[in-house]
């Protein structure tokens, strides 16, 4: 559209602004014009560019997809999550329509981060495709497919929670079976348009159950018949633990390899929501999934330092008096203290000693040099998602966007999300004080509420923020901004204010009929 004159600009989504363009192009053609681009539409706006396209292989597909009345144009459990951004009467009037290819959702490590990382790749040559998005606006996504030779499949498995009879109930079979089938069919979609599938990244969701290591492999061997199906054996890979990190994961892995140096406080801890399977397995099988080799050489790229649960520690339950655990960390963390400003550029830190956020803010260097920080999700988020971050950072090797990145992640992880900061203290007890329940995983209902909640929440994490690297120029009168994408403190997106023209702003989806001090980041502060 752009090559011939329509100015709808390039950012791989058909939203609003192109589906008017494709309504002008259409009207002038003397086309229908609804802004969908059918087969008429299609081979008017193309001709020879390219000549096959919509095949009648491509129209099959498409066809078969319009068939699942359950997926196709329906919103996905992930964007059914949370209030605000959905609702069960009208569509809001959302900032998107249309989400990028590779965005699972309205979350922060799956939206806003996520397209931060993807504008850092440095080539910008391959589609990114979440399969249940593919599938659920296939004809949207099409033009961004025919712009890329080759493309990424990225999808995750449903977990299995706690341990209840049957193992295997059957509502995941089920999401299992539809899992699946959009698999097949954006395989069956890429093939068609003759696109190469470069390869294939695939994990499984929250899965307490000791059961849930069985399904696992059961998915693996399955998985693994989908590819020699369809003559792409030499994609098969590990399913990690994990899902919200598999899109961050995919970016970093196209990159070249690298080298890290690991260390872990206590290889032998176990996590609740990783099939209680111990932190050095799941590490390992996180690496190869981003690129990554573990050596014991001294010519590694970076180091990655886990900070998980001592010898003896609950897995599941924060222990605010646990002198053990503080002692065990201090010992651990003592030789970053000396760290030199370079040493720190190539240092990665993970908190993974509880879910979901980090216990306390011992983890958390008072620099703000670091390559990475992560403490966020289960520990295959965090583990997945925090050494893509590294990978991508250390690539690019750009100290500005590197100091953003780390200072963002630090206030949603420790001070917004974290146990000792904001779930079992400091926010809660703000909240409290004001007569509100701290409802961190189920948000709030209305406006009113989300607006005085997120007020708070932007307070707090700034004056604690502002405590934490006191006696260093991180912030330099800067502030973090919170927005509350899912009218909720869980996973809402942050960004550091005023912005830099050397940073990476990518805000994510958000409403644009409410009031844009509180719930548009692309709002001034004032």
């Amino acid at each position: 559209m752009n090559e011939l004159g329509y100015e709808c600009g390039l950012n791989g989504i058909f939203e609003f602004k192109t589906q008017a363009c494709v309504k002008k192009f259409q009207d002038e053609y003397s086309l229908s014009a609804d802004g969908r681009v059918g087969p008429l539409t299609w081979q008017r706006l193309f001709k020879e560019i390219p000549p096959n396209e919509p095949s009648s292989a491509t129209l099959n597909v498409l066809e078969a997809l319009k068939s699942r009345t359950d997926v196709y144009r329906q919103p996905t459990n992930q964007d059914l999550v949370g209030r605000g951004i959905f609702t069960q009467n009208e569509p809001p009037e959302r900032s998107e329509r249309i989400y990028p290819a590779y965005v699972l959702g309205p979350r922060r490590q799956v939206d806003s981060l996520v397209r931060q990382l993807h504008d850092l790749l440095p080539a910008k040559d391959t589609a990114f495709l979440l399969t249940e998005r593919l599938v659920q606006y296939p004809e949207e996504y099409l033009p961004y497919l025919l712009a890329f030779e080759k493309a990424v499949l990225l999808g995750s498995f449903v977990g299995i929670g706690k341990p209840q009879p049957p193992e295997y109930p059957d509502w995941a079979k089920r999401r299992h079976d539809t899992e699946f089938w959009r698999l097949e069919q954006c395989i069956q979609l890429l093939q068609a348009m003759n696109r190469d599938i470069s390869a294939l990244s695939y994990t499984m969701g929250d899965s307490p159950s000791l059961a849930a290591v069985g399904i696992r492999e059961s998915l693996q061997k399955r998985l693994d018949d989908v590819l020699e199906r369809y003559s792409l054996s030499h994609l098969k890979q590990r399913i990690t633990w994990g899902a919200d990190e598999v899109v961050a994961m995919a970016f970093a892995q196209t990159l070249p390899l690298k080298k890290v140096r690991v260390r872990i406080s206590n290889p032998e801890a176990q996590h609740h929501y990783d099939g209680m399977r111990k932190s050095q397995e799941v590490i390992a099988e996180k690496l190869p999934a981003v690129g990554l080799i573990e050596t014991e050489d001294t010519d590694w790229d970076f180091e990655v330092a886990f900070l998980t649960r001592r010898i003896g520690g609950s897995v599941d339950n924060y222990q605010s008096n646990d002198s053990k655990q503080a002692d065990f960390d201090r010992h651990f963390l003592y030789p970053y203290q000396s760290y030199s400003s370079e040493q720190r550029s190539k240092l990665a830190m993970i908190d993974g000693r509880l879910f979901n956020g980090a216990w306390d803010t011992c983890s958390v260097l008072p620099r703000c040099d670091l390559l990475a920080y992560g403490s966020w999700g289960t520990f295959g988020n965090v583990v997945g998602a925090t050494l893509a971050t590294a990978k991508i950072l250390f690539s690019i090797n750009h100290p500005t966007i590197q100091r953003q990145l780390y200072l963002e992640a630090v206030a949603h992880d420790v001070f917004a999300n974290g146990y000792q900061e904001a779930q079992r203290g400091g926010l809660r007890d703000k909240l409290r004080d004001v007569g509100i329940t701290f409802n961190h995983y189920e948000g709030y209902q209305t406006q009113e509420t989300v607006t005085q909640v997120f007020n708070l929440l932007n307070q707090h994490v700034n004056e604690r923020m502002q405590q934490h690297f006191a006696d260093t120029i991180c912030l330099q009168n800067r502030v973090l901004r919170f927005t509350p994408q899912l009218w909720r403190t869980f996973e809402s997106e942050v960004h550091i204010w005023p912005r830099i023209e050397a940073e990476n702003f990518q805000p994510g989806v958000f409403r644009k009929d409410l009031d844009i001090r509180v719930f548009n980041p692309l709002s001034n502060l004032e």
